[in-house]
């Protein structure tokens, strides 16, 4: 017996060259009210109209006709392109609710366990501060219906945030797939942080040299694939072929098998089992994140490279980030700086504030060097820079421990020269 996303997509295909559906699920649990589910769901079709593709998005405010009827009229107009899964795996049969909801329950227990754990320890650790805390389970199920079949895949984002607010703000966040066990972690970044938030000062020189904890080195990581490395973009078209382009010690690989990771799923954004690809190598560029029309337009194979942000349709992108470790301790690269800066959480800029090509955000978090050790905490200030300078010539070194970021597995890097900002923004921002 057909489900309801096979007969819509036997209806979409009497209308059009090929379609896909996608139906998603979010569900959220806030520890506080753990009884307490919110749920968010919608369906996405997408079409191919006499090679034009087009899709649409519902939340339920759509009937079936209505919604094949908006899509094909998107295709009319849309950009050229295919979407054929050729080569698609043997498709999995439909995961059972059951299933998910016996992971969701079993992931609230481990949490609550957790957070037991911090509650328990966190007071003895940092008596002088008290920490609000925020704790929530975030559930993504996502089932693609092809004419090759069904794929569907579950996995749950646990998100832990500790903060205090009494004399400089300070934070720490766990965001993980795996469910935590051992509060250490997350309790030695707070203490670390705690006991260099005691004063404030702006140093000497604006332009100084820069250690990227590996927090830091993660957005550094994030921003600069998803700027840089999309297949056919103009910065992507820029980067010189066979040949150097950024420092030889960089090696960076797209890894959807990260244990924790956010974007550990078996399938990409279009249904292409996801393989480890080498993005770069030694500083060159191997490969360039595409989705199936991308690779197919610029005659690369599809490597199983795409996303599906929510309510939208595929589009290049990675799933986790992984780069390849060096040979320096944290504390010898800042060793290596001397005086200069040590850079923890940086946050996001408004868009207006972005420039392509430019690594562009605002250290909430960050610390002066002096003699290789953090002395006291810095002002937040902007760190904007080209990231072929960061990730080329300025580069200093990298260091051997990685930690996982919520999509990026990297260690911390030095750089030579950064450029200080105040960060001047308006209330707004």
């Amino acid at each position: 017996m057909l489900n309801h996303s096979q007969k819509l997509l036997m209806r979409a295909l009497s209308a059009c060259r090929d379609a896909e559906i996608a139906e998603e699920v979010y569900t959220e649990v806030n520890l506080a009210q753990p009884d307490r589910r919110n749920f968010q769901s919608g369906l996405g079709l997408r079409v191919n109209v006499e090679g034009r593709l087009g899709f649409m998005w519902s939340e339920g405010q759509y009937q079936d006709a209505e919604l094949i009827s908006l899509a094909v009229r998107e295709a009319n107009s849309g950009q050229r392109g295919s979407f054929s899964q050729k080569g698609l795996s043997a498709p999995s049969p439909s995961g059972p609710t059951s299933a998910a909801n016996r992971q969701l329950e079993h992931s609230l227990t481990q949490l609550q366990a957790f957070i037991q754990g911090l509650d328990f320890l966190l007071p003895s650790l940092l008596p002088e501060r008290k920490f609000s805390l925020s704790a929530r389970l975030l559930q993504h199920t996502l089932k693609l219906t092809t004419r090759n079949g069904e794929r569907w895949a579950s996995r749950i984002l646990h998100l832990v945030t500790l903060t205090s607010t009494q004399g400089l703000p300070v934070s720490g966040s766990l965001y993980s797939t795996s469910a935590p066990s051992d509060p250490s972690a997350l309790l030695c970044q707070l203490a670390w942080r705690s006991a260099h938030s005691q004063e404030v000062a702006w140093p000497e020189d604006e332009l100084l040299p820069a250690v990227f904890t590996a927090e830091a080195a993660g957005k550094l990581l994030e921003d600069f694939a998803l700027d840089s490395l999309t297949l056919g973009s103009p910065l992507n078209l820029q980067i010189p072929k066979d040949e150097a382009w950024l420092h030889p010690t960089l090696t960076l690989s797209d890894d959807h098998q990260l244990v924790g990771g956010f974007g550990s799923v078996p399938f990409d954004g279009e249904g292409l089992t996801r393989q480890p690809v080498t993005l770069l190598k030694e500083g060159r560029l191997l490969n360039s994140l595409a989705d199936i029309a991308t690779a197919r337009e610029y005659q690369t194979p599809p490597l199983g490279l795409a996303v599906r942000p929510w309510g939208q349709a595929p589009r290049p992108g990675y799933s986790n980030l992984r780069l390849a470790p060096g040979s320096q301790a944290l504390s010898e690269l800042c060793q290596m700086v001397d005086y200069g800066v040590l850079l923890d959480r940086l946050t996001p800029l408004p868009p207006s504030w972005n420039r392509p090509g430019y690594f562009c955000r605002r250290a909430e978090t960050a610390f002066l060097l002096q003699k290789g050790r953090p002395v006291c905490r810095l002002p937040q200030f902007i760190v904007s820079a080209p990231y072929q300078s960061l990730l080329g010539e300025e580069l200093l070194g990298l260091g051997y421990e990685t930690r996982l970021c919520g999509r990026t597995l990297c260690p911390p890097l030095a750089v030579k020269r950064l450029a200080l900002e105040e960060a001047d923004l308006e209330p707004s921002e």
